[in-house]
């Protein structure tokens, strides 16, 4: 334990002194290993929204290891995040055909995919991250493979992966959330009411979440409480857009 405390404490280091020189990692490594350094500054630099600097990393890195599957995948998460996409296929497919067992990878493409209205394809790939035992997170493949059903207005499917992924984890606020949304899409109301119920227990209720429910009450024309929800999202977010549908509601 305290080795791996003592080397999470070096690599943090190593970081910082990287990301304050911006210089790139080669010093007493070869370029697969400075590669593998630079998508790791790529892919923080993503996360934090430095696009600029995310893409000097990946693109160090992909001129330092053409053959780094993590570099490609990561770049293509860049391009469809700043809306370049003439190149994101091809670098999720460079992607494949060097790391086809990557279920990250799997699950990204799968994505990206399902929003271009390639559902088959997506859900190959979904269920090839799904099914893989190793697979750190399958419950975001299972939400994903969900949404990409739902998308495709196919809810049978979409419910069977949004309760898969709740029976790995009860507490899932995507699947919890989803699982309310599908019971407005297909009239179970009721449904939507004890999700969303549910859903407010794991997380804050935000505009969005109350709007859904308020929905459900009017449906089942349980005014008393649809009225509190009201002024709840009146109250809370007061200029969103989902509080002035609530109110119309009222008039």
């Amino acid at each position: 334990m305290i080795k791996i405390i003592k080397a999470s404490v070096l690599s943090v280091l190593i970081w910082l002194t990287a990301c304050s020189t911006g210089g790139d990692y080669r010093e007493g490594a070869d370029l697969k290993k400075a590669a593998h350094f630079n998508v790791q500054l790529g892919s923080g630099y993503l996360a934090q929204n430095k696009l600029q600097l995310a893409k000097k990393k990946l693109t160090k890195a992909l001129e330092q290891d053409p053959d780094n599957a993590l570099a490609h995948s990561t770049m293509a998460l860049l391009l469809e995040k700043v809306g370049q996409t003439e190149d994101i296929e091809s670098h999720y497919e460079e992607a494949m055909s060097l790391d086809p067992e990557n279920s990250d990878i799997n699950n990204n493409f799968g994505t990206y995919l399902c929003n271009r209205g390639r559902f088959d394809e997506a859900q190959k790939l979904f269920k090839k991250a799904i099914d893989d035992p190793y697979y750190k997170t399958p419950v975001v493949a299972m939400i994903n493979a969900g949404k990409c059903a739902m998308l495709n207005s196919n809810f049978e499917l979409a419910e069977s992966f949004f309760r898969r992924a709740l029976r790995v984890d009860s507490r899932s606020s995507a699947a919890l959330y989803y699982m309310a949304e599908l019971g407005s899409k297909t009239n179970r109301y009721l449904m939507t009411r004890a999700y969303m119920q549910r859903y407010h227990t794991v997380v804050n209720p935000s505009a969005q979440s109350l709007w859904v429910q308020i929905q459900a009450e009017n449906a089942l024309d349980d005014k008393v409480f649809m009225r509190q929800l009201i002024q709840k999202i009146i109250k809370k977010f007061p200029d969103s857009d989902e509080a002035g549908k609530a109110m119309r509601l009222m008039r």
